[in-house]
């Protein structure tokens, strides 16, 4: 029998840059770091004494690179390694003339300074250098970059807590001198190296990338919120939405699978955010083949009627959800596997959260070491967060109105007083007239205004169309608005992690060519469509039995439309068959960016719900944000019979609190979704 391949990881996380400017400090990627360290250990086999973790000060340019040396000298044939990175990027002058655009591609270590203080940036030519070696050994290379080397400083400062320190654009004399050598230098030079849509390294069969964002685009950071009350904690939006699916991964599980996932997530989260994967996609997540993943969570700890497990906000742990416990030994839980006991969780942190007993099989049975899996969920109350800003001079009531209409909203809340910034997922400005913006002004974007303008802002960029404060209805409008926003979000976010169907069944966007065929499009590469192009889609479900699907349109403004079965309930779908729509003569999906959209560009969705019953979604449709009509989200007129279509009521109606929570769904009502998403953008001139 042949030796198990050793596991090999370096794990890098920082928050604190004591060479750089305040506006560059971060607050998750130590979180990241802990997160990822954790989930390689309890669900993938590797030994603590093989991963190296560094965090902040530890986290300086020598030891990053001392990590990565050693790699290279430890690893053997065929081992597993990976490599994860949470910080800023950025770029640099490039000194060794390789880059056609003058700028080298940089990591940015915890000693790493700009202006007078020395830059000790790795750049992507080290990367490479280093990981060349590894790949010779093994193919077997997962590298994970959460951050950006791109950004702009021509936005709103809310909500812009992304990884990305501006370039060092100093002549290269006022440089330290290149560590690389003249030899590889001119290899460099030599060679064109076929860089993927990150923009980070050589695309390659021998190793796996997941990169943050696009290369002109920002990675951010995303703060779990969990219900009201808990504590926020803050994480790359990557490293975030990955980490769940790791953690509900099964055998067979590929890169492919989790990652489309995961970035749709972040892209929901982030609009202009699109999370790249290139290299072996369709490898097994880490290489793993003799380690199966683990789907439950372990009782770290017991004190009196308090536990508390292993798995936290990153793993999709919520307050108030239920957790079954199952003796140590269980392999499977079925219906007729004894539990120990109940919990119900109380709190939420990082990687693990506190629990309560509510019932226990006989005094003591729940230990340490037994196996929790989650028995019902609780999704919370599902409020978008909202920040708003102080009133500018003479505006006081105006301002004072929109929180008050805030306040009465059962899908809004406005941020605490004490809260953390990064709780609020929008801030809503009143910006005075003014001649010209900085870019420490509110929405430095808008320019010059001429009157009191409100806007509002997620990502720093704006959210919806601009009003003035004289028009007519103004705060009403604002609260729909943000209303129709918050069902856009929870609609879009919701997902069934437990799910039997998950991964049963399957959509791919297809695109016709110049000359008329359809070509499927890879999903994981964030495509793009323009104005007018014919996109369609096809489904498939390997499901041993049929299941009703339903197909939704989350467009870039707002809006939700029922794109199949149009204006009816779910179709029904047998089992291991495979339907096309969008290619027949009177099928065609009609792609558009509406007159007021702000940008040239933005992320469209497509969503599917699969149910093992007949369901209907054509209620949950809305009309975009607006300007001036007045179409808004269709009314809820059926009763809604079972927990599925009360949780997604909750999503769009808000309300969805303790007493009114879905309960554990049975096995007759599996659902799932899958989400498929893609840039729109207007055709060029």
């Amino acid at each position: 029998m042949a030796n198990k391949p050793n596991k090999w990881a370096v794990i890098i996380g920082i928050d604190k840059y004591p060479n750089l400017a305040r506006r560059y400090q971060l607050s998750g990627c130590v979180n990241d770091a802990e997160l990822m360290a954790d989930i390689l250990q309890r669900s993938y086999g590797f030994s603590p004494e093989r991963i190296v973790l560094l965090r902040d000060e530890y986290a300086h340019r020598d030891n990053v690179l001392k990590a990565l040396d050693a790699l290279g000298e430890r690893v053997q044939e065929d081992d597993i390694v990976v490599v994860h990175y949470s910080g800023h990027g950025s770029q640099m002058t490039d000194r060794e003339n390789d880059e056609s655009d003058g700028l080298d591609e940089t990591i940015v270590p915890y000693d790493s300074g700009r202006g007078s203080r020395e830059n000790r940036d790795i750049t992507d030519d080290e990367i490479y250098f280093r990981l060349l070696p590894l790949a010779r050994k093994t193919p077997y290379v997962t590298l994970i970059f959460d951050c950006c080397h791109s950004g702009t400083i021509s936005r709103d400062a809310f909500g812009t807590n992304s990884r990305w320190v501006e370039p060092d654009l100093r002549p290269v004399e006022e440089l330290p001198p290149s560590p690389i050598s003249q030899d590889q230098a001119a290899g460099l030079r030599a060679t064109t190296r076929d860089l993927g849509p990150s923009g980070w390294l050589p695309m390659g069969q021998r190793y796996v990338l997941l990169a943050g964002c696009r290369d002109e685009e920002s990675s951010y950071e995303h703060t779990a919120t969990g219900a009201e009350g808990s504590q926020p904690v803050t994480h790359g939006a990557l490293t975030y939405f990955l980490s769940q699916e790791l953690v509900n991964a099964v055998p067979g599980t590929t890169y492919r699978d989790a990652f489309e996932r995961a970035s749709a997530r972040v892209t929901a989260a982030n609009p202009r955010q699109h999370p790249q994967s290139e290299g072996a996609r369709d490898r097994e997540i880490f290489g793993v083949r003799d380690v199966q993943p683990m789907r439950f969570v372990p009782v770290t700890a017991r004190s009196g009627q308090q536990v508390t497990l292993g798995a936290g906000a990153a793993h999709g742990l919520t307050t108030g959800s239920e957790w079954a416990i199952y003796a140590q030994s269980t392999k499977q839980v079925t219906d007729e596997t004894p539990s120990l006991g109940q919990v119900e969780i109380t709190q939420v942190r990082a990687v693990s959260s506190e629990a309560k007993i509510v019932q226990e099989a006989s005094p003591g049975a729940i230990v340490v070491d037994g196996r929790a899996v989650e028995a019902v969920h609780n999704y919370g109350e599902m409020r978008l967060v909202v920040d708003v800003y102080p009133a500018p001079a003479g505006h006081e009531a105006a301002v004072q109105a929109l929180k008050q209409e805030i306040e009465q909203s059962p899908l809004l809340r406005l941020r605490k007083d004490g809260e953390p910034a990064e709780v609020a997922a929008m801030r809503a400005y009143l910006v005075a007239p003014r001649r010209d913006a900085g870019v420490d002004d509110p929405v430095p974007q808008l320019g010059a205004l001429h009157e009191a303008t409100w806007a509002v802002v997620a990502s720093g960029e704006l959210a919806m169309p601009t009003h003035t404060v004289a028009e007519r209805g103004v705060v009403r409008l604002l609260r729909e608005n943000l209303e129709k926003l918050a069902r856009y979000r929870n609609a879009l976010a919701l997902q069934n992690a437990s799910s039997q169907l998950r991964g049963q069944v399957d959509v791919r966007l297809m695109r016709r060519t110049p000359g008329g065929e359809w070509e499927a499009v890879e999903a994981d590469q964030a495509p793009v469509f323009e104005v007018d192009d014919l996109i369609a889609f096809e489904i498939t479900n390997r499901h041993t039995a049929p299941v009703y699907i339903s197909l939704l349109d989350f467009g870039l403004t707002g809006g939700v439309s029922l794109l199949y079965p149009f204006n009816r309930p779910s179709e029904k779908m047998e089992a291991n068959t495979t339907m096309t729509y969008g290619q027949r003569d009177g099928e065609q999906i009609e792609l558009w960016i509406p007159d007021e959209f702000p940008s040239s560009q933005g992320t469209e969705t497509f969503k599917l719900f699969a149910t093992t019953h007949e369901a209907d979604f054509s209620w949950m449709e809305q009309d975009r944000v607006r300007s001036l009509d007045r179409a808004g989200a269709r009314d809820l007129a059926r009763e809604l019979q079972t927990p599925m279509e009360q949780l997604f009521a909750a999503a769009f109606a808000g309300s969805a609190t303790r007493e009114t929570r879905p309960t554990r769904l049975p096995k007759a009502e599996e659902w799932t979704t899958v989400e498929r998403s893609f840039t729109l953008r207007r055709k060029e001139l």
